[in-house]
């Protein structure tokens, strides 16, 4: 049975957001579960907080000099020289020889080729398309988060194979205690059941355009946006701006804490992405007991059945407050699904059944 070589990179970045926290989650989980396996993950060799692993070797190597293109060199070279399966949770981490198994989240960026960009953002889009081709065509197994996400890298890279659906999950947010008192304190004038909550990055497919239109239509409600800082040297979307829009409190960065109480307290979680391989977010709001307003774009209502309100993305002339009265199934269907411990489950036969073959 060949060594099993896990890209660490995504546990050492401090704020984790998706395919971060997918690595890092199903990780963690896995290690619960392995047995009778070599199986190491390989991180860069800086100073950061790991894991305390009882069955995964955690190894640090490379990576003192610079972090850009450690896939490609340090864990690239070691993979090689151990002859290991490489195993990379998503794609942006994966070797482009023998990169073993690779997670594809989502194939946005093929998707966005014929828009409008600058010339730096074009070459940066062919780099991607010309490095998850090689992974693509390279790989002894791809992994992704959806029916629609799988069929997106069917059609558009004409691939021929199996490739295996591992879900996002949830679990990580039973370690998420609440100090209703502190955060309180720190938002005095935030009042419990009086706001929308909506959390995301400032990309074009998460179309907070949606938010920003509608918060313009109903001045009297109050909008609470989570996320990076909108500032000009972040925007992607021109049309996104929150000045002089005085119901509308950009919150930056928040803590996992903050999250979970907006989401707890919310009149409801607001995403109308357009795009998504997964959407865990909603996942998010849902467990800590929100009503939901999402897009009925791309994977979300394979994702989250009839247990959220869906929206058109494109469409600002909604009535809010019958909208948050929409009648929605219960969510309990979706945590028994959605789970890390049933993806480690599902990647960890993978890991056996490949690591037994003469690859």
């Amino acid at each position: 049975m060949r060594k099993i070589v896990i890209n660490g990179k995504n546990f050492i970045k401090k704020n984790k957001r998706g395919t971060q926290r997918y690595t890092c989650e199903i990780i963690k989980s896995l290690d619960k579960y392995v047995k009778n396996i070599d199986i190491e993950l390989v991180v860069p060799n800086v100073t950061c907080e790991l894991p305390n692993f009882k069955n995964i070797k955690i190894v640090k190597y490379g990576g003192e000099i610079t972090l850009k293109g450690w896939q490609y060199t340090s864990f690239q070279w070691y993979c090689l020289k151990n002859n290991g399966i490489a195993v990379s949770l998503s794609a942006d981490g994966a070797p482009i020889i023998k990169p073993g198994i690779v997670a594809i989240h989502d194939i946005r960026y093929a998707r966005e080729k014929k828009e409008k960009k600058s010339l730096k953002a074009k070459i940066k889009n062919r780099y991607n398309l010309l490095i998850n081709l090689l992974i693509i065509k390279n790989a002894n197994k791809i992994i992704t988060v959806s029916d629609f996400s799988r069929k997106e890298i069917i059609n558009y890279y004409n691939y021929n194979r199996d490739i295996e659906i591992i879900y996002n999950g949830w679990e990580h947010l039973k370690n998420i205690k609440i100090n209703e008192d502190n955060i309180l304190k720190k938002y005095k004038n935030i009042v419990k059941k009086d706001f929308f909550f909506a959390l995301g990055g400032m990309e074009k497919n998460k179309n907070l355009k949606w938010i920003i239109k509608v918060a313009k239509r109903y001045p009297e409600k109050l909008f609470l946006l989570a996320g990076p800082p909108i500032d000009k040297t972040n925007v992607i979307d021109e049309n996104i701006t929150v000045e002089n829009i005085s119901n509308i409190i950009h919150l930056g960065y928040i803590s996992d804490e903050e999250i979970g109480y907006f989401m707890k307290n919310c009149k409801a979680f607001i995403f109308p992405s357009l795009y998504e391989g997964f959407g865990i977010p909603p996942l998010e709001a849902l467990y800590f007991g929100a009503k939901v307003i999402c897009s009925n774009s791309t994977c979300l209502p394979e994702i989250y059945k009839d247990c959220v309100i869906y929206i058109n993305p494109y469409d600002y002339e909604i009535n809010l407050d019958k909208l948050i009265n929409t009648k929605v199934e219960d969510s309990k269907c979706l945590f028994e699904i959605y789970s890390w411990e049933n993806s480690a489950k599902s990647l960890l036969k993978l890991i056996y059944n490949l690591s037994n073959k003469d690859m």
